[in-house]
């Protein structure tokens, strides 16, 4: 690299791409779901949300399903982006999960707050990641 090139910082010492992150399911590829929905770029969510969407004996009892519960993630991740000012390239949403109550046994509601973050992919190409807050 030319001296008017180097970066400031020095070499890069460790990259960690995106497709390294999927393989390793630190993310999770959601794509083909997502474009039924109409996400025009490829789309992953981190693990901890991926976690938390698969449902339990109990919720499964309920009837509650992961394919459902990743449809309402992307469906409500995609209006908010719709409603967001343009030029916006993260939004923060909330999404309704029912959930069996470990103490009581009982169906709660339970709001869950994620955030949808549109950035550059391992070739600068648009890409969506979605997670919660702390995730990122």
């Amino acid at each position: 690299m030319p001296p008017e090139e180097e970066s400031p910082f020095g070499p890069v010492i460790y990259a960690y791409s995106r497709a390294q992150a999927i393989e390793d399911g630190v993310l999770v590829d959601v794509t083909v779901t997502a474009k039924e929905v109409s996400f025009r770029w490829p789309v992953v969510i981190t693990a901890a949300l991926h976690d938390r969407l698969t449902p339990s004996q109990h919720d499964e009892r309920l009837g509650q399903d992961y394919d459902a519960r990743l449809w309402d993630v992307l469906w409500v991740a995609a209006y908010t982006a719709k409603l967001s000012d343009p030029g916006t390239d993260t939004v923060t949403f909330a999404v309704v999960l029912q959930e069996v109550e470990a103490k009581t046994g009982q169906p709660v509601n339970v709001d869950i707050r994620l955030r949808s973050v549109c950035g550059p992919g391992d070739e600068g190409e648009p890409v969506v990641t979605i997670g919660f807050p702390e995730d990122f």
